[in-house]
């Protein structure tokens, strides 16, 4: 089973599931999102939405506590369309005090049946606002925290959220895209901690790809981060650039399956 574990809802879902079937993927770990750049008509309006996506992992847009109950709505229903292609996870304020946080982890990932809590956009030096989402992730079970590690973080902010993977041993935690110009750094921090994961999307360049899935395949969850990335594309590049089937199936799919208990 093949699975990409991290995209975003894009519009129509019904162009999404098409992707998937003709790349060849069984299913989608789908997170929630607070804008569609997908929907721009031509280079201004994608210009205006990679603004909104700077501002946001700056941490510059707040916790966007509305908007993120909205998207995670819309989330909601493209997995009640296709139940059987997506797992979700959704959007949670980071930087509520404790008891807010667990209110709405309760009211919207959990009764909404979602897996896991992410994607945290946050900007560097605010690590710290995660604090009560590793609480949350404790009380509900240890639910998945998954971590934006691109820019605008740092390699210190890496090792904040490590020290934090630490404290809570037993929630699984995903840190994104590698860790990008950080990754022999995030590299080193997976191999110390058992509940830290990294995802492959948006990765820094082929040979980082390569030289990670290899060296850590079964701490890896194949990514494309969809709309920003191609189902094919990202899939063969895992496929060419594995040394061996063993480390391409487990990154494609085995991995992801096992956390979530999909196998």
């Amino acid at each position: 089973m093949i699975i990409d574990g991290h995209s975003h809802v894009t519009l129509p879902v019904q162009e999404h599931i098409k992707a998937m079937d003709a790349a060849g993927i069984d299913k989608t770990v789908l997170f929630s999102t607070a804008f569609h750049p997908e929907a721009a008509k031509n280079f201004a309006e994608v210009k205006s939405s990679m603004e909104f996506l700077n501002d946001l992992l700056a941490g510059k847009k707040g916790s966007m506590v509305e908007e993120r109950q909205k998207a995670v709505l819309e989330l909601r229903d493209a997995i009640r369309q296709y139940p059987d292609r997506y797992i979700g996870f959704g959007a949670v304020p980071a930087g509520l005090e404790r008891k807010p946080t667990l209110q709405y982890v309760d009211e919207t990932i959990q009764k909404n049946n979602l897996a896991g809590m992410g994607e945290f956009t946050l900007g560097s030096g605010q690590i710290h606002l995660l604090k009560n989402i590793f609480c949350a992730s404790q009380e509900f079970h240890n639910l998945p925290i998954w971590i934006h590690a691109f820019f605008p973080l740092t390699a210190a902010d890496i090792k904040e959220i490590s020290e934090l993977a630490k404290d809570y041993p037993e929630t699984p935690v995903i840190l994104g895209h590698l860790g990008e110009s950080n990754w022999l750094a995030t590299v080193a921090l997976v191999k110390e901690i058992p509940n830290l994961y990294l995802d492959t999307s948006a990765y820094y360049s082929t040979f980082v790809l390569a030289s990670v899935i290899n060296e850590v395949p079964k701490k890896c969850f194949f990514g494309v981060d969809r709309p920003f990335g191609d189902l094919q594309l990202s899939k063969n590049a895992v496929l060419q650039f594995a040394w061996t089937s063993a480390v391409a199936n487990a990154v494609l799919g085995e991995n992801i399956a096992r956390l979530l208990k999909l196998a």
